[in-house]
């Protein structure tokens, strides 16, 4: 594990250093290259290099980019899908979260939900109450992590004592039950990290194009790397599709039993508030008034909250999603009819986004019918493809891509044992750790910062209090009024590869989630003179990656005026 983490810091997967992974792709026959780099693929190179292959994975974007960026933010077994009868599925994505909890706890944070029964409403008390019973035992059954909590039911006095701002009228008790949250994109980074610290090499925006191909059989893939403009050929036993999205571009011929298309795109929009707006004290299942559809108010921390998601089939750029006023709307009726009193409108939407989920095939069902069950299977040329499924299962959805590999009798050398990837991630930190680290500092540094970089980076604050005892300016926060410093920005560029300004705004960090889409234009500066430092670059680049990421910005809050 020591050895491990010193890999963790060693500065050797960052952009100044791309170039030679970019020559070290070329230069090696690989058994396994994964071809994306969102929660699925990066699963899939982890799992992979921890059973002790040769792994490459790749992506045309950024790493967690796409759909592995906009989700929901939570680690959760779907209390919804106990009504269309997928147990199994439930089931599975608990133990996965209380995996998580048990070996990320930094990052994996328990969050109390509220599910109310008001009259006329879809779910009655007594639907509640078996859905959270049946919730919490799928979680403990046959887990060797357990929930945090069980859930309890509530009176309607009850529900007014811990949610004063809820609708009172009609209001009939209901339950309180545990999930988690998270932050999608940096919980596919350090995935990523797991995999890298173990061998594999992971580049982003490498795209692609086609097949190497002997005999009809795949031996490699054809890129072209896209921050230099390069072609080059990469070696490999097998291919793995974990596009997401994408999946549909990357399959040459379908199996017969497999529909074509296969991926039905659906699209989901968040909004995001200071919590005080809202002034919820906990996460709320709630129903659209439109259509009756669940969706969520869900706090970030102590002081933001976001309203999602809608769920509506999509046929645009599948790169770039944006929440229109539609969206917005549809949110906001319904989240003011739950919480009165919120101040919802679109004055204090701090900001946007917009995902798409790679929803398999269906016939028949509705967006939000449509099951998150992933799909596995080997197409012409031996490519295999994972699709589908939910954030959550990440890590069984690649222990699954094993066993389908090894049921083809390849990688016979691999280790084979069952959950083997259930260790602990190397970035983990439990919270009392993290206090002995902070006061042996003998740093000043606010409550409120030490708790986010704590929370966002684990074993990587630390690395971020060692930057601020170099140079105390780093410690500076880069809007005042959000908690995102100089320091975090600094690691993010030294010990992770972040090629852009977007990207660490985006997915690095939460800060153009968090920081008011107003004040992005002065977040921007400020972040690219600390990019413009570290990566030398000159005045038109600075402003290029400014423009970019302003540009981003203005169309996820179009809408409003």
């Amino acid at each position: 594990m020591e050895d491990l983490e010193k890999k963790l810091f060693d500065r050797s997967w960052n952009h100044m250093n791309r170039d030679k992974m970019i020559k070290k792709l070329q230069e090696t026959d690989y058994d396994i290259v994964i071809i994306g780099a969102g929660v699925t693929g990066a699963g899939v190179a982890r799992e992979a290099a921890m059973r002790g292959l040769k792994v490459v994975c790749v992506d045309m974007q950024d790493f967690a980019a796409g759909t592995s960026s906009r989700s929901s933010k939570l680690g959760h077994g779907g209390i919804r899908y106990i009504a269309h009868g997928d147990l199994d599925l439930v089931k599975e994505a608990l133990h996965e979260r209380n995996w998580m909890r048990a070996h990320i706890p930094h990052l994996i944070r328990p969050i109390p939900f509220l599910f109310v029964h008001l009259e006329g409403g879809k779910y009655k008390i007594r639907d509640i109450k078996g859905a959270a019973k049946v919730y919490d035992f799928l979680s403990d059954n046959e887990s060797e992590f357990k929930n945090y909590k069980k859930f309890r039911m509530l009176s309607p006095e009850e529900v007014f004592e811990i949610e004063p701002e809820y609708i009172r009228e009609g209001n009939l008790g209901g339950a309180i039950y545990y999930d988690t949250n998270l932050d999608d994109a940096r919980l596919t980074l350090e995935i990523i990290k797991e995999a890298v610290i173990r061998g594999a090499v992971i580049v982003n925006f490498c795209k692609v194009n086609g097949y190497i191909k002997d005999k009809g059989r795949i031996t490699g893939v054809k890129c072209t790397d896209l921050e230099n403009n390069v072609d080059l050929e990469i070696k490999t036993k097998l291919v793995v599709n974990a596009t997401g999205i994408w999946t549909d571009q990357l399959i040459d011929i379908y199996p017969d039993e497999i529909p074509n298309p296969l991926i039905r795109p659906t699209k989901g929009v968040h909004l995001q508030y200071r919590r005080k707006y809202i002034n919820n004290q906990n996460a709320a299942i709630v129903f659209s008034k439109k259509d009756d559809r669940a969706f969520f108010i869900l706090p970030r921390n102590e002081e933001f909250t976001i309203i999602g998601t809608t769920d509506t089939d999509f046929k645009g750029d599948l790169a770039n999603p944006y929440c229109n006023k539609e969206d917005a709307d549809y949110l906001i009726e319904s989240a003011k009819f739950y919480f009165p009193n919120a101040q919802i409108g679109y004055e204090n939407i701090l900001s946007t986004y917009a995902g798409i989920r790679p929803l398999v095939m269906q016939k028949g069902k509705s967006e939000s019918e449509v099951s998150r069950k992933h799909f596995i299977f080997f197409s012409e040329g031996g490519l295999l493809t994972i699709t589908g499924g939910k954030l959550t299962e990440w890590r069984a959805m690649a222990e699954d891509v094993f066993d389908h590999i090894t049921n083809e009798n390849l990688f016979l050398n691999a280790i084979k044992e069952k959950h083997f990837s259930k260790q602990p991630f190397i970035i983990g930190l439990e919270k009392e750790d993290w206090l002995k680290e902070l006061k042996q500092t003998e740093l000043e540094i606010e409550n409120d910062i030490a708790d986010h970089i704590y929370h966002q980076y684990g074993k990587g604050a630390i690395k971020i209090l060692e930057l601020i005892k170099e140079d105390s300016s780093l410690g500076d926060r880069i809007i005042e009024e959000n908690n995102f410093i100089k320091a975090e920005v600094l690691y993010t560029l030294r010990y992770e590869l972040t090629p852009h300004l977007i990207d660490v705004f985006c997915r690095r960090t939460e800060m153009a989630l968090w920081i008011h889409h107003k004040k992005a234009f002065e977040a921007a500066n400020k972040v690219a003179e600390l990019m413009a430092n570290e990566y030398l670059w000159d005045e038109n680049k600075k402003n290029q990656e400014i423009e970019f990421y302003m540009d981003y910005i203005k169309k996820t809050t179009s809408f409003i005026s």
